[in-house]
């Protein structure tokens, strides 16, 4: 019987390893696809059934001096801040010192409404708070250096009226998750990144992850870029800490965050309990502080992140003790679709491996009939022209950009994150939508 059985154990190993190399191999594929087409620049680990069976990084760390992404590299965060910021506020209603039934004005007794508006509403994106990079002097002050006090923070958007009646409707909130951080500091009288370091990332090791990325002071920190190819970087400046706070500040590494998931899978910061309840979707699939969605009928519990010049994505999926990490030090909103791709490839279903544009030759009075002057506002314009039968934007006073046609009245660059579209009103073009990173504008044609 030993002989058998040896057989059998052999052929399970067999199969195993096999399916482990097979899953590496279309991940990696997947990922390279992904890197052609300058969508994702970073680092990628996938963890199966407590095993490492993916761990790559691609392109640079800083292109101007040629360091490239590693394991160890310290990236940016964003929005990924918000899982951590609901599991203190967990953690602290496990060690009695808060509710999340609790109205916010228990804790800022001056906050208008706060009598009406939960702890759970905000952890939910139900509080209906005004989201505050919807004012033009949020989005020029994310960019600057200023340390924000809280009550600079809630300046933004404490005193706008309340979108909808608390616990009525989702609508992602920054504001809301900001609001949180404040609450955290009022209950524990500690800082926020402090009371972070104290709760979560000391007891789970993460000593590679932090608040300020700015100040850090680490070789493997990444430089930010709006668009990366191997001839062309553009380096630009991540957002404000301080105003970013408890809805985008933190960095990590794919380690750390490694590390963050075992804690979550093992309860090492709050029970099964309240991690049960923590993935239990309220309104719009959101729980507190994660996503419940479902891929190809799977439920998986993400989150990402995106703020300028990197971006995150983090799934898991306890059934299948599945854990996708992918960090990113270029603005991209490709970075869901990869991981979603990447966890249908290890499960066997249907995904699709993106390619690169194809260009068609538009004839020169076409080319021309997109010509003219649009604007977004007095301080956003765009000119389109056309050169040596091809079509050229520019923005204010920058240089030209080549753009190249994916099919009539729609254009693409390779040269930076940048898609452009004609709208047209009675066979007339009156604007151009402006997809560029993380925004897109709508300009209209003045000329």
């Amino acid at each position: 019987m030993r002989k058998p059985l040896l057989t059998i154990l052999s052929y399970l190993l067999i199969s195993l390893s096999v399916k482990a190399q097979s899953n590496h191999s279309k991940i990696d594929s997947l990922l390279n696809a992904y890197v052609a087409i300058h969508k994702f620049n970073g680092s990628a680990l996938v963890i199966k059934d407590g095993e490492k069976v993916y761990e790559k990084s691609f392109g640079y760390q800083n292109a101007a001096i040629k360091s490239l992404n590693t394991k160890n590299s310290v990236f940016p965060i964003g929005s990924l801040t918000k899982p951590f910021t609901a599991l203190l506020i967990l953690k602290l209603a496990e060690e009695k010192k808060l509710s999340v039934n609790d109205p916010v004005n228990k804790y800022i007794p001056d906050y208008p409404k706060g009598n009406e508006i939960l702890i759970k509403h905000l952890l939910t994106h139900t509080a209906g708070i005004y989201e505050a990079f919807r004012k033009s002097t949020y989005r020029e002050q994310v960019t600057t250096t200023y340390a924000f006090r809280p009550e600079e923070k809630m300046a933004f958007f404490k005193d706008e009226p309340l979108d909808f009646e608390p616990g009525s409707k989702f609508s992602y909130s920054n504001s809301g998750y900001d609001l949180l951080g404040i609450i955290i500091e009022k209950v524990t009288g500690l800082s926020y990144q402090t009371a972070l370091s104290q709760y979560i990332f000391k007891p789970l090791k993460m000593q590679k992850s932090g608040f300020n990325f700015g100040e850090l002071k680490d070789k493997n920190k990444v430089s930010g870029y709006s668009f990366i190819s191997p001839a062309k970087q553009l380096e630009i400046n991540f957002w404000n800490p301080t105003l970013t706070y408890a809805s985008g500040a933190l960095y990590s590494t794919t380690g750390d965050l490694l590390k963050f998931y075992k804690g979550l899978r093992d309860f090492k910061i709050i029970s099964k309990e309240t991690f049960n309840q923590a993935t239990t979707p309220f309104l719009g699939g959101y729980g507190y502080g994660w996503f419940i969605d479902t891929i190809q009928g799977d439920r998986v519990i993400d989150h990402g992140g995106n703020v300028a010049g990197a971006t995150s994505y983090f799934l898991m999926m306890p059934e299948h003790k599945i854990c996708i990490i992918l960090l990113n030090n270029i603005t991209s909103n490709s970075l869901e679709k990869i991981g979603n791709s990447m966890y249908a490839a290890m499960q066997n279903k249907p995904y699709s491996i993106p390619q690169p544009k194809k260009e068609i030759q538009l004839e020169e009075p076409k080319l021309l009939s997109y010509t003219g002057i649009f604007e977004v506002s007095e301080n956003y314009r765009v000119e389109i022209s056309t050169e040596a039968g091809k079509l050229y934007m520019k923005i204010n006073d920058e240089g030209k950009i080549k753009m190249s046609a994916e099919r009539e009245g729609v254009f693409f660059t390779n040269d930076a994150d940048i898609d452009l579209e004609f709208i047209f009103k009675d066979n007339k073009i009156v604007q151009l939508k402006i997809k560029q990173g993380l925004s897109t504008k709508l300009a209209d044609k003045i000329s």
